[in-house]
């Protein structure tokens, strides 16, 4: 970590046994190395790395696309499925961020598409 060519690193779920270990972690990381970035592949559903000690399980993205694409019920107002979707979507995001910017963590590799939703006319 020390080495001046190194950037940050990621973690995975092998990496911690507890909150108190994980922060521990990040904070002796940031302690050798202030700069560096501490990632982790985070986003949700089967690609959660930190899934028990406190961390919110959080769905698959594809979950949101798939309420973006729900019909509207009658009567209800135009766009109302997207604009759930982007609440659902923003909420995840802020719990998502938050618990691991509690445990010292910098970035997530958490993708912005899913690509299992995209439709090719």
């Amino acid at each position: 970590m020390a080495h001046p060519l190194t950037g940050g690193l990621i973690l995975f779920g092998r990496n911690w046994v507890n909150r108190a270990q994980l922060t521990a972690l990040c904070e002796d990381i940031k302690a050798v190395r202030p700069d560096a970035l501490i990632c982790v592949d985070h986003e949700g559903g089967r690609v959660q790395r930190f899934r028990t000690g406190g961390f919110t399980h959080l769905p698959p993205m594809r979950q949101l696309g798939a309420l973006w694409m729900q019909d509207v019920p009658p009567g209800a107002p135009a766009g109302s499925a997207a604009l759930q979707a982007c609440k659902a979507a923003t909420a995840c995001g802020h719990v998502l961020g938050a618990e691991l910017r509690a445990c010292g963590v910098d970035l997530s590799f958490t993708p912005v598409l899913d690509w299992t939703m995209v439709r090719v006319a």
